[in-house]
């Protein structure tokens, strides 16, 4: 059988093989410019898919509003562990927040490797983050990337703002470190807000220009009829007044406020439903706080009150105050519950133990922080920032070292002074901080019973009658 012919092609010339050896190397240039054309576009736009529910990687939009804001260079030292997950967040938000704007740099440092620039800053241990912008310096022990943004945004701020204390009138001491009578954590917590802390003499003149706010904190003694009149101007031309005023302290002061439609009475809260656990009943939580109001809006729990007095308002919206001032609006951002009293026994206080008894008594909810502001004549339709304002607390307490960080005191303690100084962002970085944490657990007496009775009788009951279920199912109807 003939087999086929076998047609042998013609061997390629050496042409040809430079003609392809041209096409590869065209194609391999044309793929590398191609590549790094987009490795280009990909550097200078980030581009990123977060597929979390909460969107937990990616900017909110108030990070981008305060990164966006950004007037300066910030620099950002972590002094982290890089294994940390800790830092694993917080490394993702720096790199997020560096992309976003070119104002942020950042730089991790590990302590070991690097003493001397951790000794220039005065690190000695892991986990401490410094903010720095213009000579200003916020420091923050804990690597969590939720604090990052609030710390940028108090950096960032142009003008220090000044709050003023009143003195000379047995007023609790800012400088006072004792854990049981101090307040110095609160003014702590101010100064890293940017604000200045000062003291003013009412008797010495009157409230500076420059005070934002004026807070009198748990008078004792009586003002002065010419300090009343200093306080009367300051309030006349806008001004921010806070007073604490714990049960019977500074009768003048409460007198003068009741001008202004703020009754600080003499009748001290009572709430054995809301006392903490094991506690006295003079010591409750405040759970009924206004959603509407700034400055309880962004507490991650109630507040925690001790030896607090009622504070009412007395007027309706349209009511006159000295100097023609028109109530434009009011509000009782803070009450105790529906179970609590306001308790008119002279002896509670002293003895801690008191009963409700009609007539006497008032039922709650009660009033311990209550707000009032004020439009000057001819202008009713001023915005809320340049209105007069005057907040009242019946207790000083929730601000000492001994109660502010308890459950929502120091949202409250902070978030007070932001919205009277003006700066909501702050309380917004807070609410957004809020969000993201879980505030300490304390439980009331009230549930602390309904745990022993859950732990000691209902659950040896419940388990007690599933034996002998199974008792019966085994015995009758195997």
């Amino acid at each position: 059988m003939d087999r086929p012919s076998v047609v042998q092609s013609a061997a390629p010339g050496r042409g040809s093989i430079w003609k392809n050896y041209i096409v590869l190397i065209y194609t391999a240039i044309a793929l590398a410019a191609l590549f790094a054309v987009i490795n280009a576009i990909i550097s200078n736009h980030n581009v990123r898919w977060d597929l979390t529910p909460n969107k937990r990687y990616s900017l909110s939009e108030f990070d981008k509003r305060v990164l966006g804001g950004l007037r300066h260079p910030v620099k950002v030292m972590a002094f982290v562990r890089t294994e940390d997950p800790a830092y694993i967040e917080l490394a993702n938000l720096l790199f997020q927040a560096a992309a976003f704007t070119p104002r942020l740099t950042y730089q991790v440092i590990d302590v070991n490797k690097a003493p001397g620039m951790s000794r220039e800053y005065g690190v000695s241990s892991y986990g401490e983050v410094v903010v720095e912008s213009q000579g200003r310096r916020r420091d923050f022990d804990n690597a969590r990337s939720e604090l990052l943004i609030p710390a940028i945004l108090q950096i960032s701020q142009d003008t220090t703002k000044h709050i003023y204390y009143t003195v000379g009138h047995g007023e609790r001491d800012l400088f006072d470190t004792d854990r049981n009578t101090g307040y110095s954590e609160w003014r702590n917590l101010l100064q890293q807000n940017n604000y200045e802390i000062d003291n003013v003499s009412l008797f010495a003149g009157d409230v500076p220009e420059d005070c934002k706010v004026l807070v009198a904190l748990g008078p004792r003694k009586d003002f002065l009829p010419e300090e009343l009149t200093s306080l009367g101007k300051y309030l006349a031309r806008g001004g921010k007044f806070v007073a604490m005023i714990d049960p019977y302290g500074s009768p003048s002061l409460v007198d003068f406020l009741k001008k202004y439609y703020l009754d600080f009475t003499s009748r001290v809260v009572v709430d054995p439903a809301y006392r903490l656990t094991a506690g006295e009943i003079l010591t409750t939580q405040i759970p009924i706080r206004a959603e509407d109001n700034a400055i309880s809006r962004s507490m991650a729990a109630p507040a925690v009150f001790s030896l607090a007095r009622a504070v009412d308002v007395t007027a309706k919206v349209g009511a006159t105050a000295p100097d023609n001032l028109l109530l434009s609006q009011e509000s009782l951002f803070l009450q105790s519950s529906h179970e609590s009293w306001a308790s008119g026994d002279d002896k509670a206080l002293t003895t801690g133990i008191t009963e409700y008894q009609g007539g006497r008594d008032e039922k709650g909810p009660i009033p311990v922080g209550s707000e009032v502001d004020f439009t000057p004549p001819g202008n009713p339709h001023i915005p809320l920032m340049k209105m007069t304002r005057v907040i009242g607390f019946g207790s000083s307490a929730f601000v000492s070292n001994q109660f502010i960080e308890m459950l929502g005191n120091r949202d409250l303690a902070v978030s007070l002074i932001n919205e009277l100084a003006g700066d909501e962002m702050l309380i917004a970085s807070r609410e957004r901080l809020v969000q993201a944490e879980t505030a300490g657990f304390y439980v009331t007496d009230a549930q602390s019973r309904g745990l022993l009775v859950l732990g000691s009788f209902v659950e040896p009951v419940v388990l007690f009658l599933i034996g002998i279920a199974v008792f019966a199912r085994r015995r009758f109807f195997a």
